[in-house]
């Protein structure tokens, strides 16, 4: 082990007990995280990311939607997946994102798609509509890989579902059908009218995300979406709801029976998740951009079938309006910080990190004005949990070797590293290790008595408590931030980080504090330990 490789935060990770054992999730989720790398429940995940979900339960939910309509669109939603996952795999692509169904999940929308656009009324065109799927579904492979080679930088744009509308038209002017199946109409009574219409159209907008025409299956979508991520149903019905009243006010008027279907509604639900929870942590600002994409997604919608009316819209407005608002955003609204996509799991693991970073730098801020107006000791000692107090105080008596009632630079450095405080070490490691250990004691010692003692090891055992416990969040909030991709953290995009927290920027003299002299910015290391000493 190589001392000078290892930050502060590292090696005083060593003095708190262990983390406690994570919860195991119980029932199929539970199941799904031991076994996610089962070829079924990558499958299952195949569905689910379609709507930017990660669970396989709802995966199995969104199956089932399919068999409600029909199983001819349950085999080929099945045979699209797994001519993708199959394509991955020889291509050797990386296992983990065919695992969380990332490269499966285009091929899936290109067998419902199959399902309800092409005819199938003889048999042998059963086959060659079978043959279409599972080639449009390695097609969505092979575009998503070459987009992945030509877009590949922080903030480039996202395929999305592009490589669904391409492929499904391709196979539409092959086969030129000359009309779908019939699919169930929704009937709007007279008396019930425009509400009537936006209430049936909420369900099937969910279902039509998949081309589901029924309402059960509508239903059962929406559940999926539900059971992993209330706050992503909730934008989505938000967003569907914005999609139908634009359509219906619109100059011409969007046909009630059209909108009751869900067709008006689906690109603007998803648009509302993406960037409303997806793309960006749940807010004000994120939700205003969401709702406002969903509105602009009917519209461009409309256009699409005003200029190209022989085929179907699909999500193109969805995948067009996300690419808009995400790169108008980038410039005028810096504090929106945009995540890659599947990053973030649900909108709710995106809000607290987001709460995760907004807690911790908020302290960092204040201890950095204490310690440059000198008032860190009139601010005094933040108060710890009796069970938090317990054991530092324990850990304290442990270090405390002779008993004077404060820590010395040896007691730390053979609490930290028994073996080799005995042993002895290299000079150049010895020294490395003395600095970084010098810097914390003086951290610790907040009256400036040149004493660490027991109160004052007990504050840095709590900063490293609410550091380790918030570590992962913050470290996946703060990545986004690093523009240009140098694993650094420079004073622009410090700016941009404490922005999108609601803080201002560093003044000139908290620059120089915090940056010294990191001309190039702050390893992450660094930072992290910025937090903890600072």
């Amino acid at each position: 082990m190589q001392i000078d490789n290892h930050s502060v935060f590292e090696l005083l990770k060593a003095l708190l007990p262990p983390p406690p054992p994570a919860r195991r999730a119980a029932g199929f989720a539970g199941f799904g995280k031991r076994f996610a790398s089962s070829p079924w429940l990558s499958s299952l995940r195949s569905f689910s990311q379609v709507i930017f979900i990660n669970h396989p339960l709802s995966g199995a939910l969104l199956l089932l939607a399919f068999l409600l309509v029909s199983p001819w669109m349950a085999l080929l939603a099945g045979v699209g997946m797994a001519a993708a996952n199959l394509t991955s795999r020889l291509l050797g692509l990386a296992s983990t994102l065919r695992d969380q169904g990332i490269h499966g999940f285009n091929g899936v929308l290109v067998g419902c798609a199959g399902a309800s656009l092409l005819h199938t009324s003889a048999l042998n065109r059963v086959g060659l509509v079978l043959i279409l799927v599972a080639l449009g579904g390695s097609l969505t492979t092979l575009m998503l890989e070459l987009w992945s080679g030509c877009f590949h930088r922080r903030g480039d744009p996202p395929v999305l579902t592009l490589p669904f509308c391409l492929a499904t038209w391709c196979l539409l002017i092959l086969v030129s059908p000359p009309s779908p199946d019939p699919i169930e109409s929704v009937q709007i009574s007279a008396a019930g009218g425009t509400l009537q219409a936006l209430l049936l159209g909420l369900p099937h907008s969910f279902g039509q995300v998949f081309l589901c025409s029924g309402l059960a299956s509508g239903v059962l979508v929406l559940l999926a979406v539900v059971i992993a991520s209330p706050m992503a149903a909730a934008l989505g019905a938000s967003g569907a709801m914005v999609g139908m009243v634009t359509a219906l006010t619109l100059s011409q008027g969007a046909d009630q029976a059209a909108v009751a279907q869900g067709l008006w509604g689906y690109n603007g639900l998803l648009v509302a998740i993406a960037l409303g929870g997806i793309f960006h942590a749940p807010g004000v600002k994120s939700l205003l951009m969401a709702l406002a994409g969903a509105g602009l997604a009917t519209l461009l919608q409309a256009v699409q079938l005003s200029l190209i009316s022989n085929l179907p819209p699909l999500t193109l407005s969805f995948v067009l309006t996300t690419w808009l608002l995400q790169r108008l955003a980038s410039k005028g609204v810096p504090a929106l910080i945009p995540v890659s996509l599947h990053a973030v799991v649900t909108p709710e693991e995106h809000r607290k990190r987001f709460l995760v970073a907004r807690e911790l730098l908020g302290r960092f801020r204040c201890n950095l004005r204490q310690r440059i107006a000198g008032t860190a000791q009139a601010a005094g000692l933040v108060p710890l949990s009796p069970s938090l107090q317990k054991r530092a105080q324990h850990l304290f008596q442990l270090l405390d070797r002779d008993c004077d009632g404060s820590l010395s630079l040896d007691e730390l450095r053979e609490a930290l590293l028994p073996s080799r405080s005995s042993n002895g070490a290299s000079d150049q490691s010895q020294s490395s290790l003395d600095s970084q250990l010098k810097a914390t004691m003086a951290a610790m010692d907040f009256d400036g008595d040149g004493r660490i003692d027991s109160a004052e090891f007990s504050q840095l055992i709590q900063r490293l408590q609410r550091l380790r416990e918030g570590e992962e969040r913050l470290l996946l909030y703060l990545l986004p931030v690093d523009a240009n991709g140098d694993d650094r953290l420079d004073r622009d995009e410090m700016a941009r980080l404490l922005k999108s927290l609601g803080q201002p920027p560093l003044t000139a003299t908290e620059q120089s504090l915090v940056f010294a002299d990191q001309k190039q910015g702050l390893r992450w290391r660094d930072f992290v330990d910025r937090l903890l000493l600072i």
